[in-house]
């Protein structure tokens, strides 16, 4: 099994979530994927909101495509880990629609809130059982990607550049003249549309704000299928 990167929390699918996903559109399942990778990195996705009822570190991602509502319900409220409970879709003609009703698909993520609770002290009888399964190490991996790598990469470091701009309090506008693009690009990185950025010129948004981009060429090791190319905040 593919280790989590430097710096991003693992990622459990909780039941049918990650089936249910891989049923929603491509483009739909690159925003809710961006959404997730942001979460395991410790950031919060702009589109993310508290899921009502549930209290703090529950939260729901929407993307609305072709006159349908997509949705991601995941947790983020127990140190170390990410658990995606739901993924279902809400329909204009049908209303509020699952997937595919399992045990994991009612209202009300409290049940399976307590189970997470009771095994999260157990991480590896969770990673073993059917129930919950823990993601490969790159969620958009999981969904089939195949530029996944590429993908989280460009998350990690957008989640660094808007962390400090955040913690700079720089408006778009200075955003925008700091990094040398025009205010729409600065809003796309906010929302983590990363389309149109290269990991080349992302790593260059950060040396213009000041921050020394290090890389590292080393041989892998020996247990691990594939070399790959990963970020460490420091």
């Amino acid at each position: 099994m593919r280790r989590s990167v430097p710096g991003e929390d693992p990622l459990y699918w909780v039941g049918s979530s990650k089936r249910d996903r891989l049923a929603f559109p491509e483009a739909v399942q690159d925003l809710i994927g961006a959404a997730l990778s942001v979460a395991q990195f410790g950031g919060k996705h702009p589109d993310a909101k508290s899921w009502k009822g549930e209290g703090p570190g529950v939260l729901e991602v929407v993307e609305r495509h072709d006159g349908n509502a997509y949705r991601a319900v995941y947790v983020v409220r127990f140190a170390g880990a990410v658990y995606v409970l739901h993924c279902f879709q809400r329909s204009r003609r049908e209303g509020f629609k699952r997937q595919e009703r399992t045990s994991n698909s009612s209202r009300s993520g409290s049940g399976w809130l307590a189970n997470i609770m009771r095994i999260d002290m157990v991480r590896p009888r969770a990673e073993s059982g059917s129930r919950i399964v823990r993601s490969s190490g790159n969620v958009f991996s999981d969904l089939g990607f195949r530029d996944a790598d590429e993908r989280q990469m460009k998350v990690r470091l957008t989640v660094a550049i808007n962390e400090i701009l955040r913690r700079r309090h720089l408006s778009q506008g200075q955003a925008a003249q700091r990094l040398g693009i025009n205010q729409p690009k600065v809003s796309a990185l906010s929302k983590y549309k990363l389309e149109g950025f290269s990991v080349e010129r992302l790593m260059r948004f950060l040396t213009s704000l000041d921050q020394d981009v290090e890389i590292i060429i080393r041989n892998k090791p020996r247990g691990r299928r594939a070399a790959r190319v990963s970020v460490r905040a420091a």
